[in-house]
């Protein structure tokens, strides 16, 4: 039996997740297919043209090239199982993406993609691997940029793709760049909008969150009519959605920083690791400028806690006092999550028209405008200063305690000189300036024209597309520290009281029992933004031919074009951010880059490239059944090649591919495909003119001659201090390489019509990532050069103090002053090689009677994913390794890095549908393996071969779906009116518990727990 080409889209894309209703070129056809066009010619609002064939992993027009390519299909009704209601939701569904980097729960810093954004990362390869196209063409990025492995990285946002306006989604799972060019690495997702409809449909989506507060409301409708004699139509699109958003507070494992309660009976009980709450609060931490003998407390270091607390060494107020040290206890650190938003409240609204009409036989101008807005606003923490960024509190100010003999508020009995001493605020939240207000609004504007056609026997297809995002981020209550540290200084009853401590008789975690007035507070309180945005200008032509000449397997074909993209970028930061207002500290004359409380500067940046491109694509049958050769039914080939040009890094690659299927015989067919590929480094790490970070990392040369001095025990119990990393771009960054490597196997037996089982085996190695080396590792090989008698000289340090050259008396190592800054810039690094495997299963079972019912599975397995390490990390690797490091260095993110963070082992899904007559009933399920969060180590270690056995396991995770609908089909004005139920996570499954911010892996796993919605849609 001969199978078409619906039959082998439908059926030999990768995974079996298709349905899609594409027909088919020859007349013969299984059962399935036959299903599929019955399908397809009663769907009467959308109009379907004979022998369309569209298929992501080619530019060959009508090339029967399916069964070369690992693809995965979603049609609607795969769609509408996912009961996504947003593109994240939609893509995270599929096994084969990795974790979500930007998501509202991950984005507390304005150094964050914030707002209604979401990622995609096919492979886990890395965010800005993967490209996302919308009718074969790529959508542009979102204006937001935030680090990961401390590298800026970029996305699309997938929820500009709203699932009501989807006809298929389709994942090409391997490297494609020689077809697509940068950002093809991973993959490819290319999501087909539903194009030339007849009539129209209105539908409105209701959604509560079981056991919140929380609803989502959605309306959409879409209408579409031919003109011009049927030579032409418009549809047009449009849609509207509204969340309220979601307390922190309403999800037990989100509401406390402290998470101790929740890992009671486990191995992990009372693992300090899960008490997360901060030591900046309202209860501040300060170093009083007078020498240790000098003062009350015994010790020049001293923060505030309620008095009913050990270890008090002076009263400051009524159920207030002082405690020395520089590190407040547990029970006094602050609840930073406190008043959170989980969910944002959010807005978002799309309209989308396609226009195409024939100008003649052969020629068709079609035409695609599109415009999505989106609103969130959410509450965060409250604003902190900085470790790196003390504040000087002058001897005069008015609540100083330790002010000059005759000063309002110096403390009775103090041993202070009469002269007063001034004070330095090393740690304090402002909670009484109440939490942050985050709002993101962002647009986002495409549009796309073109002509496509045919001239002879060839097809071409000549657009030009150009879209530009632009988003305004504004933080409300943020704390400029000019502002704030003139009025702690004031000399008037008017000043800000940092002293006053927080909540006394109650949790001091949680908010602020005795806030300083808002007289004291607003004339520091600011509004910051971030307004970035991305343009693309793309213009292309290609041409394609599936009958270039007739070889004895069939006909060959053949593609080739050109392209030409423009690519922006800005991120223009506040002027408090930006280097404009900066901060000098009037009491101690320490300068810093950025004014606002808690936030490092960073310049603004703006960047923008020329990308020229060439690719060729062969398709070449070489056997077919007519040959009769045994077992060889049939054998195919797919050859392509593109060279592509950056002028911004004056960088050319070339990259080629080349893919194969093999039926031995018929219900048996091998592929396989082996490309390489390229990732240019991102406009944003090529243009950095150089951005300050402060962290908190350990000194180890301090630390080290410490250890040596006995004053600490090991380097584990070095404490650490504030460090500024600076890092910066460069024009020398190359793109980076890879080579990926596909093979697998197809089955349709003949004796179970409409089956088909398929795996893939899947290899990428890619070279020269882009990456910073890390401040802590720059400041661990400092250490071990210091041992050998040379330096880091990325590690810029201070001159040594005589207290530091006394520490490092006889120790054998040179003094070394305190850590000034790090060196961090972008470099091409590492090298990471991933591998795995996919499966799936698709069967239309065949309907004798009861209904018709279709299965669906699709899972992925990791085999691997190890990263290497560099030559100056393997440096600090093998050093630990012999043992002239300590065990307490280590180098994060190197070896094998399965099950570690976001990369389980597995992730599946599957489902059944059900359908007869005017009821369907569907079911779905989705599994997440587990993972290790390496945050969290056991407090006793043990002995095992699992090297992450003494990491905290994250569970597994199985949550299902089910709906049920049913659809009027009357001559009444009923007619075409379908009532849809469903229940999102039935079982209402938590996400499983991470040492992670709001209690979970927000880039793996969903808070939204078990969700009831209703759907009403009318066709007309």
């Amino acid at each position: 039996m001969r199978f078409t080409v619906a039959t082998r889209i439908a059926l030999l894309c990768g995974t079996g997740l298709c349905a899609a209703p594409i027909f088919a070129q020859t007349t013969t056809t299984t059962e399935a297919g036959q299903a599929q066009q019955a399908d397809a010619a009663t769907d009467t609002d959308e109009t379907y043209t004979e022998n369309q064939i569209i298929v992501t992993g080619t530019q060959i027009q009508g090339a029967q090239i399916n069964d070369v390519l690992p693809v995965t299909v979603l049609d609607e009704q795969a769609i509408e199982n996912t009961g996504a209601a947003s593109g994240d939701e939609l893509f995270r569904s599929i096994p084969q993406t990795g974790t979500v980097a930007f998501n509202e729960q991950n984005a507390d810093s304005v150094n964050s993609a914030r707002g209604d954004v979401a990622s995609v990362n096919l492979r886990d390869l890395g965010t800005g691997n993967t490209l996302l196209l919308i009718n074969g063409r790529r959508m542009t990025l979102h204006p937001g940029f935030q680090t990961e492995l401390l590298v800026p990285v970029v996305s699309s946002d997938a929820n500009e793709i709203a699932p009501g306006s989807v006809r298929r989604v389709e994942v090409l799972r391997d490297g494609a760049s020689a077809i697509y060019g940068a950002d093809a690495v991973a993959g490819v997702i290319n999501t087909v909008l539903r194009g030339n409809r007849r009539g129209g449909f209105i539908e409105g989506d209701y959604r509560l969150y079981d056991g919140t507060s929380m609803y989502s409301a959605q309306i959409s409708g879409g209408y579409g009519l031919d003109f011009g004699g049927g030579r032409g139509n418009l549809t047009v699109y449009g849609g509207y959605f509204h969340e309220n958003g979601m307390s922190n507070a309403e999800r037990d494992y989100a509401a406390d920083d402290n998470r101790l309660p929740l890992v009671v009976g486990t191995d992990f009980e009372g693992d300090s690791s899960f008490n997360n709450r901060n030591t900046f609060g309202p209860f501040g931490q300060f170093d009083i400028q007078a020498p240790s003998n000098r003062t009350p407390i015994g010790d020049d270091d001293f923060y505030l806690q309620p008095s009913s607390f050990p270890g008090c060494r002076l009263t400051f107020g009524p159920g207030l006092c002082a405690r020395n040290g520089t590190t407040p206890t547990s029970d006094v650190r602050y609840n930073t999550i406190f008043g959170n938003s989980l969910f944002s409240t959010k807005n978002r609204y799309n309209a989308t028209a396609l226009l195409s009409y024939e100008l003649s036989n052969a020629v068709e101008a079609y035409f695609e405008g599109s415009y999505y807005r989106s609103e969130s606003e959410r509450t965060i923490d409250a604003s902190a200063i900085l470790s790196a960024v003390p504040v000087g509190i002058s001897r005069n100010a008015y609540w100083n305690p330790f002010g000059p003999v005759g000063s309002p508020n110096r403390l009775p009995d103090t041993t202070i000189a009469n002269g007063g001493a001034d004070v330095i605020m090393e740690r304090y939240r402002f909670v009484d300036a109440g939490n942050r207000v985050v709002s993101v609004d962002k647009d986002t504007y495409r549009f796309v024209t073109g002509l496509r056609g045919n001239f002879g026997a060839w097809d071409f297809d000549t657009g030009f597309v150009y879209s530009e995002a632009e988003a305004l981020d504004v933080a409300n209550n943020r704390v400029s520290l000019t502002l704030m540290q003139k009025q702690i200084n004031l000399t008037t009853p008017d000043a800000y009281n940092p002293f006053n401590g927080g909540c006394v008789n109650s949790d001091p975690g949680n908010g602020d029992c005795t806030p300083n007035p808002a007289s004291s507070i607003d004339p520091f309180r600011i509004d910051v933004y971030r307004r970035g945005g991305t343009s693309l200008a793309l213009a292309d032509f290609k041409i394609s031919r599936d009958d270039l000449f007739t070889l004895p397997g069939g006909n060959r074909g053949v593609a080739a074009g050109v392209e030409w993209r423009r690519e922006t970028f800005f991120d223009d930061r506040d002027p408090r951010l930006d280097g404009t207002i900066t901060f000098t500290d009037s009491v101690t004359g320490e300068f810093n880059g950025s004014d606002v409380a808690g936030t490092s500067p960073s310049p603004d940046t703006d960047g923008r490239r020329n990308v020229y491109s060439g690719f060729a694509e062969l398709f070449v049958p070489v056997v077919s059944p007519d040959m009769d050769i045994p077992l060889v039914e049939e054998f195919n080939v797919q050859l392509a090649g593109r060279l592509e040009h950056f002028d911004d890094i004056n960088e050319t690659a070339a990259v080629p591919r080349v893919a194969a299927s093999w039926t031995t015989f018929p219900g048996v067919t091998l592929r396989g495909a082996w490309s390489r590929g390229f990732r240019a480094p991102n406009l944003v790490q090529v243009n950095d003119g150089g951005t300050t970070r402060s962290n908190t990392r350990d000194d180890f040369v301090i630390c080290q001659a410490q250890v040596l001095k006995d004053v600490i025990e090991d380097l584990g119990s070095c404490a650490g201090a504030g460090v500024i990393s600076f890092r910066a771009g460069t024009e020398n960054l190359v793109p980076e390489d890879s080579t990926s490597v596909n093979l697998g196997i197809v089955l349709e037996p003949d004796f179970i019509p409409g089956l088909t089982l398929t795996a893939d085996f899947w290899r990428v190695k890619q070279t020269g990532l882009v990456g910073t080396f890390g401040d802590d590792n720059a400041i661990a090989l400092d250490l071990l050069r210091r041992l050998n008698g040379s330096t880091n000289p990325n590690v810029v340090r201070l001159a040594p103090t005589a207290e530091e050259i006394a520490l490092f008396a006889g120790t054998g190592l040179a003094p070394a002053g305190r850590i000034d800054f790090v060196i961090d810039d972008y470099l091409n690094l590492d090298r990471r090689v991933s591998k795995g495997l996919d499966f799936g299963l698709y069967y239309r079972v065949p309907d004798f009677g009861a209904g018709r019912f279709t299965l669906r599975a699709n899972a992925a397995r990791l085999l691997g994913f190890e990263q290497s390490a560099g030559a100056d990390g393997q440096e600090i690797v093998d050093a630990v390794a012999d043992g002239t490091l300590p065990l307490d260095v280590t180098v994060g993110g190197l070896g094998e890095l399965l099950e570690i963070e976001g990369r389980p082992k597995w992730r599946a899904n599957g489902s059944i549908n059900w359908e007869k007559g005017p009821v369907e009933v569907g079911v779905y399920g989705q599994y997440v393996g587990m993972v290790y969060d390496t945050s969290v180590v056991r407090d006793v270690l043990i002995d095992s071969d699992d090297p992450n056995a003494n990491y905290f396991p994250v569970d597994e995770s199985f949550t299902m779906n089910l709906s049920i609908s049913y659809t009027i089909e009357n001559d009444t004005a009923l007619d075409g009116t379908r009532l849809r139920f469903a229940i999102n996570n039935l079982f209402d499954e938590d996400p499983p518990l991470a040492d992670e911010n709001y209690g979970f892996f927000s880039e793996l796993h969903s808070a939204r727990g078990r969700v009831f919605h209703i759907e009403l849609r009318k066709k007309f």
